[in-house]
Formats: C-alpha cells, sequence, structure tokens
C-alpha cells in the first residue's frame, strides 16, 4: 500500500489544511469607525494559527485602517508564538495605533511579561475603541 513516508506525509496535509481551516474560522475582522477591529474566537492562539490572525492584521494595513484593535475575549490560552502576532501588529501600526481587548487569565500573564509596553489592553472592545479614537 502506502509506505510509511507516504502516510507521514499525507498526514501532515490533511493536518495542515484542517489547522487553517480552523484558524480562519477563529477570526473574523469588522470595522467601528475609523477602527479596524479582529475577534479571535478560538479559545487558543498559538503558532497554529497566528499566521492567520497576522495576515489580518496586514490587510488591515494594506486597505487603509490606521487603528486596530484585537478582541482575545475567547482565548484561554496563549503561547510565545501566538504573541508574536501582537507584538508584531503593534510595531506595525505603533502603541498609540494598536490595543488589545478582554486579555485575561494565562494570555494577561503572558503578554505582561513578553509584551510589557508595546500595546494597550483594555477590559472591553468599546473601552479600546474609544481610547483609540481620543
Amino acid at each position: 500500500m502506502f509506505t510509511f513516508a507516504t502516510r507521514a506525509a499525507l498526514a501532515l496535509v490533511l493536518f495542515a489544511i484542517a489547522g487553517a481551516a480552523v484558524a480562519d474560522k477563529a477570526l473574523s475582522p469588522k470595522r467601528t469607525g475609523t477602527v479596524q477591529i479582529i475577534k479571535v474566537s478560538g479559545s487558543d492562539l498559538t503558532g497554529l494559527n497566528r499566521h492567520t490572525l497576522t495576515s489580518l492584521i496586514n490587510q488591515a494595513k494594506q486597505r487603509g485602517s490606521i487603528k486596530i484593535v484585537v478582541d482575545l475575549a475567547a482565548v484561554t490560552h496563549m503561547t510565545p508564538a501566538g504573541m508574536e502576532s501582537l507584538t508584531a501588529g503593534a510595531q506595525s501600526f505603533g502603541s498609540d495605533n494598536f490595543a488589545v481587548a478582554n486579555l485575561s487569565g494565562q494570555p494577561a500573564r503572558l503578554a505582561q511579561s513578553e509584551g510589557a509596553g508595546l500595546f494597550a489592553a483594555y477590559t472591553s472592545v468599546q473601552e479600546a475603541v474609544s481610547a483609540l479614537k481620543e
């Protein structure tokens, strides 16, 4: 039948397709006035789905957005690799134009240790949007 190498390659392809499908469903961009909002609806922000978030942040910039809020209300676990998409976004937009909302628990502790000062964190999307509009 199939060799071990063929099975392993097929498994990797299927895993990549499944990961991409999950990542695409886990993020939803919307706009409130001049502020682009990206809601991460998956419970994990890791190296497996950070590229999708980074891509949406980059697309927002390419489309002319100058302010962005990333809503992490559903995120209960974040790895340093997942955190990279937030730090890259903050560096791209500037700390005055990039904010994170609903950061709590383990992701908040990671952000505090890994990304301290790179972006502002707010308790709600509305609070973040209001702060960026000022």
